[in-house]
């Protein structure tokens, strides 16, 4: 019997160590485990009051939001943004809302980051780029993809 609960008492650890670390380890290893650019859009950025603020999605249906990291350089903000498919069961959105307290007077430009790409979505002089796919009209009235 003894046998029987120390087996389940390590296999109950290690679910919860294995659910902590997908959940948050992903943190130690910086913007490489961050989701990309491409499959990331902003609905709003709004940079006021020291408050950096994104509303945002992934175009991946069965990702849930688990967290995100920044870093700010040469007058930038660059933005992580993690998604779990396989244990992100907690929640199934996809959708987020980061709020960032930051000296906003020193950002010029804010992209969406990963190891190897970086977009921008918001600039001091434009505000919000369009940053997801939509859909346009054609010349013979037919809906089509437009993505930039």
């Amino acid at each position: 019997m003894k046998k029987f609960f120390k087996i389940v008492g390590i296999g109950f650890i290690s679910g919860i160590l294995l659910f902590t670390l997908s959940r948050h380890g992903w943190r130690v290893f910086g913007f490489s485990m961050c989701d990309s650019p491409s499959s990331l859009y902003a609905e709003m950025v709004s940079v006021e009051n020291d408050i950096l603020r994104i509303k945002g999605g992934t175009t991946s249906s069965a990702s849930a939001y688990v967290g995100h990291i920044y870093v700010v350089e040469d007058r930038s903000l660059y933005v992580g943004v993690k998604h779990n498919t396989l244990l992100g069961f907690i929640n199934r959105w996809g959708d987020f809302y980061i709020r960032i307290a930051v000296d906003t007077t020193h950002i010029e430009n804010v992209y969406f980051k990963d190891k190897n790409r970086e977009k921008l979505i918001w600039n001091v002089h434009e505000g919000l780029i369009r940053t997801a796919p939509q859909a346009t009209q054609s010349i013979d009235g037919a809906a089509e993809d437009n993505q930039e």
